[in-house]
């Protein structure tokens, strides 16, 4: 499946009052650059090494999809689901994920700079080796979240709220320390 398949599918169902859907596809290291990809039901789908770059998935359902090495920055993917999806190594730079569902989400080494998290589900996500330098996340649910060795430099959070994380060890904490 490629680009143009893509659109064509999405805008056939639209017209037809349907809920796009690609269940299961493998849209492995393909460039949806800037497609409007909103309310989209993209379960179990792999995006491995994908250029989602500007794409418009608010409100998709990315439940348990593979984003492993995607780039996703300015990503708009506010109200998405993206419950136990995996983003092990992505570009997430300055991406919306405001209300974004990412529990149990797979966030390691994951590159979050800049990015919104306001009001962001991260129960039980795991952000290991996350940079989340000046990422706003007021309102986010970090309940049970691993943020070991993240960096949190100047990003803007209630120190409250990391106190419910599962594990802060040698996080790099908003005002620059090192959580022991």
């Amino acid at each position: 499946m490629d680009r143009y398949e893509i659109v064509r599918l999405v805008e056939s169902a639209r017209k037809r009052g349907d809920m796009p859907a690609l269940y299961q596809a493998d849209l492995q290291g393909i460039d949806l650059s800037g497609l409007d990809l909103r309310r989209v039901y993209l379960c179990h789908v792999n995006f491995a090494g994908a250029n989602l770059q500007g794409t418009n998935l608010s409100w998709a359902n990315l439940r348990e999809a593979n984003l492993k090495n995607a780039n996703l920055s300015q990503a708009n993917l506010n109200g998405a689901n993206l419950f136990r999806a995996s983003f092990g190594g992505a570009n997430l730079t300055e991406a919306d994920l405001r209300r974004a569902n990412l529990r149990g989400a797979q966030l390691n080494q994951a590159n979050l700079q800049g990015a919104n998290l306001r009001g962001a589900n991260l129960f039980r996500a795991n952000l290991n080796q996350c940079v989340l330098i000046e990422a706003t996340m007021i309102g986010v649910n970090p309940s049970g979240a691993d943020f070991s060795r993240a960096n949190l430099t100047n990003a803007v959070i209630i120190r409250e709220q990391l106190s419910i994380a599962g594990n802060l060890s040698q996080t790099i904490m908003p005002d620059g320390t090192i959580h022991d």
